[in-house]
């Protein structure tokens, strides 16, 4: 769930057409750029993601352009959403790995580190001064390198290609705009109002039917996770480190965290946090929010998530226009006065080369990724083909086909195999304006993890102290919002434990990880 969330937009700068990586458009002998005149038959590529199905269709205008410019054919393999994990993990333990496949990546670094230790996967960077392209977007992901040696055997997908930004964020607050003006309320803009508005919405009978039978506000289940926003308004966080007096400590087991729990536990206590904020799935708390049972819900901000809820208001009120029901709250002014929100690196998932298969194909490989990297083929990917998905009046791209229609060709999903383009939207998609202010909203002040990929070695720590560590963290850290009666005896006593499991000797490795990096 939350590698899904991490899908989010943010803020919308490019054009349609710039490039994902603002390289330059010429490139080097050799790759994708120049036309392929090859007269061979088509090089085969097996290529793996939960999104790729139909990817070769013979009517695709989409795939008879790749194969023209790449003499290439398309061989696509995948997966339901649910199992496409399991499914790569078993394909390459039978030694079937796909040519080109997306994965975790290093967000699995475990098995990631096995791939690279075993030859499995091919070293991209050595192979980026032909390719220009591949080696301007390595060049922003330079931190991971560190962790593999210096060398680089996956392509980061972007999030929010070209925009330049370390780090993205695509969540925000959603709130009932009726229940506002019913209440005589202002969208809240600090930690405060947020209580405030939770409190009212919860007390004041918003829908009016004489009941008390609404909450202020609500989550939906992964751990703590979607409380993220409501701790970096106390700034702090579950996740993240500060550094103090030349020392990086926890943030989870900082004053300031307490303080957020205290906030939580005193919301759950008075029955302004919804009692099933760690029950609900994503679906179901979207439910109770179009459906007047919660006031605010925490939940994913781009195009299809908004839209998806908009659609959900005009069907549940076909009467009403849903913006007059529901509109965004933002990044909240926190206690100290300050606006965080702790975004997430600028790319999600990585693509990797299959170091098993021919030169040839290793070559056409590089070549698709460098040429899907640039102008021509994001402009390919994003818009497709001039005079059947699109046309142009002067430089402006004008949609020939709905974005529905569209979506039926799975062709275009390969441009997933770079960037994921969260931040762009076409001309016609609905309620623009709307989702571009949304997303700027908390996008604006995301900031990234400084310790993120921090390359603590295995004989250094146990894998499994950290993963244990943030299971004990999601376990308390609920069970002190839901019943502690004494927040700050009991906040010491998870410190305490906390330390005990492992967290000193973690405070230990990386502090000195962080200094050997220069962090």
């Amino acid at each position: 769930m939350e590698a899904q969330s991490r899908l989010a937009a943010a803020k919308i700068t490019r054009g349609a057409s710039n490039s994902v990586t603002n390289a330059a458009s010429e490139p080097a002998s050799g790759s994708p750029e120049v036309k392929n005149k090859e007269s061979s038959a088509p090089v085969e590529l097996s290529v793996f993601s939960w999104m790729f199905e139909g990817a070769d269709a013979p009517d695709s205008v989409i795939y008879k352009q790749l194969q023209d410019k790449l003499n290439i054919r398309i061989k696509p393999i995948t997966a339901s959403w649910n199992d496409w994990e399991e499914k790569l993990n078993v394909m390459i333990a039978s030694g079937e790995m796909p040519d080109v496949f997306i994965s975790y990546g290093i967000d699995r670094p475990v098995q990631y580190r096995q791939w690279i230790k075993e030859g499995m996967v091919l070293p991209i960077s050595d192979y980026a001064d032909q390719y220009p392209n591949i080696k301007h977007s390595l060049a922003n992901f330079e931190v991971l390198a560190k962790t593999t040696g210096d060398k680089q055997y996956a392509l980061p997908i972007f999030n929010e290609a070209g925009s330049g930004k370390d780090a993205v964020s695509g969540h925000n607050i959603l709130i009932r705009k009726d229940w506002l003006d019913k209440l005589n309320l202002q969208v809240p803009k600090t930690i405060d109002d947020f209580y405030a508005v939770a409190k009212a919405f919860s007390e004041n009978d918003p829908d009016g039917n004489g009941k008390r039978d609404t909450y202020g506000y609500t989550s939906s289940s992964g751990g703590v996770w979607w409380q993220y926003p409501i701790f970096n308004a106390f700034d702090t966080s579950t996740e993240r480190w500060e550094k103090k007096d030349g020392q990086w400590t926890p943030e989870v087991i900082s004053d300031e965290t307490k303080d957020a729990v205290t906030f939580l536990n005193g919301m759950y206590k008075e029955k302004i946090l919804d009692p099933e904020f760690m029950l609900n799935t994503d679906d179901k708390k979207i439910e109770k929010f179009v459906t007047g049972k919660v006031g605010m819900i925490i939940h994913n901000a781009n195009a299809t998530f908004y839209n998806d809820i908009f659609d959900k208001f005009k069907k549940a009120a076909p009467e009403a226009d849903p913006k007059s029901i529901f509109t965004w709250i933002g990044t909240l002014k926190g206690k100290s006065g300050n606006q965080r929100m702790d975004g997430f690196n600028n790319f999600w998932c990585e693509t990797s080369i299959n170091a098993g298969i021919s030169e040839e194909k290793q070559k056409k490989a590089l070549e698709l990724l460098d040429y899907l990297l640039s102008d021509e083929g994001q402009n390919l990917m994003l818009n497709g083909v001039e005079g059947v998905h699109y046309k142009k009046e002067g430089e402006k791209i004008v949609p020939l086909m709905s974005a529905e229609q569209k979506s039926k060709d799975k062709a275009f999903n390969l441009k997933a195999l770079v960037s994921w383009n969260t931040d762009y939207l076409p001309e016609n998609t609905p309620n623009k304006e709307e989702i571009v202010a949304l997303s700027k909203s908390t996008g604006d002040y995301a900031v990234p993890n400084a310790l993120a990929y921090l390359n603590i070695s295995e004989d250094a720590l146990d894998p499994s102290i950290p993963n244990q560590l943030n299971d004990y963290v999601n376990e308390e850290i609920v069970k002190l919002i839901v019943n502690s009666q004494d927040v700050n005896a009991d906040f010491a006593k998870f410190k305490e434990n906390w330390l005990s499991k492992g967290g000193t000797k973690v405070i230990e490795e990386t502090n000195k990880e962080a200094v050997a990096e220069g962090r």
